[in-house]
């Protein structure tokens, strides 16, 4: 009898509340952290409808391409963390980031963000949601703002450099301080009944 073929595994990037561990841990039980990475030629920003989003925003001809070490170019990186996604998994995000109607998926190029400067660049095929109809801005849902943190602050300790949260993030997601209680909406957490 042969043995049922292992579905295949992808590279997605979160760039938003799924910046948070304990988050994705949740919300895909199977997915695992891979590592940084950058996204080029796209912006960060709250989108109209309250939540993270990705803009293209490729370099013009008069410019060269961006570097991610000047600060003038933060605008044009998004930063974010790379997991790798099991089907099942990829099947319970979809229907927490409202695919297709709140985002679409893209399979774009990131580059693997290294913490040795000797490392040869890498980019890899990652599995991003973007949001294509609402491409405005918005203010940051309250709810947000506390998965958004948290996912910061995890996203920090995994190398995302503070430079970028200053200069991108803060303009649109409010620092606040938050603890690991801050819930999910599409895992809310069980009330415990006193007995």
């Amino acid at each position: 009898m042969a043995t049922p073929k292992k579905s295949e595994a992808r590279l997605y990037f979160a760039y938003g509340s799924n910046l948070s561990l304990s988050q994705m841990a949740s919300r895909c039980p199977t997915s695992t952290y891979h590592s940084l990475a950058l996204l080029h030629h796209y912006s960060w920003v709250i989108g109209p409808r309250g939540y993270a989003n990705v803009l293209s925003s490729p370099p013009s001809e008069a410019s060269p391409t961006p570097s991610p070490q000047l600060p003038n170019s933060q605008e044009n990186n998004v930063y974010g963390l790379l997991y790798t996604l099991e089907a099942e998994d990829e099947a319970l995000l979809d229907r927490a980031e409202g695919v297709p109607r709140a985002y679409t998926k893209h399979l774009l190029d990131v580059e693997i963000v290294s913490s040795s400067p000797e490392a040869e660049k890498q980019v890899v095929k990652a599995l991003v949601y973007v949001d294509l109809v609402r491409t405005g801005t918005g203010v940051c849902k309250e709810e947000y703002v506390g998965r958004m943190n948290r996912g910061i602050r995890d996203a920090v300790e995994k190398g995302m450099p503070t430079e970028y949260v200053e200069s991108v993030l803060r303009k649109w997601v409010p620092d606040e301080d938050v603890g690991d209680d801050v819930g999910d909406p599409f895992h809310p957490k069980k009330e415990v009944i006193p007995e």
